[in-house]
């Protein structure tokens, strides 16, 4: 019940909104990814450990379209790539997989619902991290998983999803004009309601 109602209604979007919400995402994005590069919490497992370039990549892609979410995503990779000591191409590389992750993902389930958006969002941290440790396992032929490692992953990959469905709901009150409601997409007005349960999660 509590995930049914922040189900999102469609924000129709303007050539303003768009221009300032990609700036926007591309400044969190960068803020964020040098934060995290700086950020030495004695704790093992900070806020930081919250992807939040992937919940914006999935934003982006449900949103605006899936070029920008993949533009975005390929972007960030390399802006870790230009900040980090790591091989070049390879966050990047990481980042598409990314926004792989989200499109396939999209096809399975509802990315409106938000029930859908936790488990996509979920499922693609999950993916950056298996991926990162796929890639140090070639590079340096060795893999441990730690207690820390394993603690910091799932707060990243739990953390990250469940709070997914409130952002996007703020970050659709941010996008919506004040004092104006959205009016129903036309085709959710057109078709038949047996077909938006059959495909509601």
């Amino acid at each position: 019940m509590l995930f049914r109602s922040l189900t999102r209604s469609r924000t129709r979007n303007n050539p303003e909104t768009l221009r300032g919400f990609c700036l926007a995402a591309w400044l969190a994005g960068t803020v964020f990814t040098l934060l995290k590069g700086i950020d030495r919490n004695p704790w093992g497992v900070g806020i930081f450990d919250l992807d939040l370039v992937v919940l914006l990549t999935g934003y982006l892609f449900l949103s605006f379209s899936s070029v920008r979410a993949a533009i975005f995503a390929i972007g960030q990779g390399l802006l870790i790539d230009i900040f980090s000591s790591g091989p070049t191409g390879l966050s990047p590389l990481i980042y598409f997989g990314v926004f792989w992750s989200i499109y396939l993902g999209s096809l399975f389930f509802n990315f409106e619902t938000a029930k859908g958006q936790v488990i996509i969002v979920s499922s693609a941290v999950m993916m950056k991290w298996a991926m990162w440790q796929i890639a140090h396992f070639f590079l340096s032929q060795h893999m441990a998983l730690t207690p820390s490692l394993i603690c910091t992953a799932a707060v990243a990959i739990i953390g990250t999803g469940l709070i997914t469905p409130w952002l996007y709901a703020a970050f659709d009150d941010m996008r919506r004009p004040s004092g104006k409601e959205d009016a129903p997409a036309l085709e959710e007005i057109s078709e038949p309601q047996w077909i938006n349960d059959r495909y509601r999660w």
